[in-house]
């Protein structure tokens, strides 16, 4: 769909018509030419969303791999731990 000029006048005309006051169909028609004026090139696009997507997987995965290491880490220093206790309560200082 093509965006055209907005004829003001005509909104305003055609506006009052259908019962608009006269202020009403003023600010109306002026929202709608102020929405005509937006920048939309800063808008996401279906690509930036696909590029967007595909960091977030390689995020999830490297978080998943960081996880797994720390969990790994996590049961060795307990192993370890419980070694030492066990150890220390069979030859006491």
């Amino acid at each position: 769909m093509a965006i055209t000029a907005l004829d003001t006048h005509q909104t305003v005309k055609d506006l009052t018509a259908a019962g608009f006051t006269d202020a009403q169909a003023e600010a109306l028609a002026y929202a709608l030419r102020q929405s005509q004026q937006l920048d939309l090139s800063q808008l996401a696009t279906k690509t930036d969303l696909v590029e967007v997507r595909r960091e977030m997987a390689e995020i999830k995965a490297d978080l998943i791999k960081w996880m797994i290491g720390m969990t790994f880490a996590g049961g060795g220093a307990v192993v370890a731990l419980v070694r030492l206790v066990v150890g220390a309560t069979r030859n006491p200082i």
